[in-house]
């Protein structure tokens, strides 16, 4: 996998006393976005992590996204955030 290393989004949790980030990396030339996680950092943490590649200074590519870089905004990249930490939960 290729990522566009111009085009990134941070993501962030900070309800209920959470502090919790990832980021977006974007697929070079395509609308696929992959969430990484690392949660060496946080208090929650990933299931069965051998299931996930790691990237160093990323950490755990978690989940894959099919998004246009239009349709893709702060607002929905940190809504898909939630989402994969309620799974961890």
């Amino acid at each position: 996998m290729l990522f566009n290393e111009a085009i990134h989004m941070h993501v962030g949790y900070y309800e209920n006393n959470h502090d919790l980030e990832g980021i977006f990396l974007k697929i070079l030339n395509d609308d696929v976005w992959c969430l990484f996680y690392n949660d060496e950092k946080y208090e929650l943490k990933v299931s069965k992590k051998a299931s996930y590649p790691f990237l160093k200074d990323f950490g755990y590519l978690v989940k894959v996204y099919s998004v246009s870089e239009r349709e893709f905004t702060e607002e929905r990249a940190n809504a898909l955030f939630k989402r994969f930490l309620c799974e961890l939960v």
